[in-house]
């Protein structure tokens, strides 16, 4: 898989994503099972299906137990997840305060 294709696709059998992250894809299951942060996914058939940003913590993960020795255990503390949901959360709410501004305006003319 080249890297246009990699930038490009949003989701990703485990196939494709052990060849992306260089590892078998039971490794890819046996991460899921001890990590948290990576929630693959599963369609009617049950076949994994990992976003870009399952991707990207599996690159993570990937680095930091290979290339820097650092054991499984402190992995899943060193891999940060959790910045991703806060950033919708505030997307979020920056789009019901809008909703709420126009809302009011809205009001104001009725009246």
């Amino acid at each position: 898989m080249n890297e246009e294709e990699i930038i490009t696709k949003k989701y990703f059998k485990i196939g494709e994503a052990a060849e992306i992250i260089g590892v078998p894809a039971s490794t890819l299951r046996f991460w899921e099972k001890n990590f948290p942060q990576i929630k693959p996914m599963k369609n009617k058939k049950g076949d994994r299906i990992y976003s870009s940003k399952d991707i990207e913590v599996l690159k993570e993960i990937h680095y930091l137990s290979h290339n820097k020795g650092v054991r499984l255990a402190n992995v899943s503390k060193k891999v940060s997840r959790n910045p991703v949901p806060a950033d919708a959360r505030v997307y979020l709410i920056h789009q019901l305060r809008d909703f709420k501004d126009k809302l009011l305006k809205l009001k104001e003319q009725l009246e």
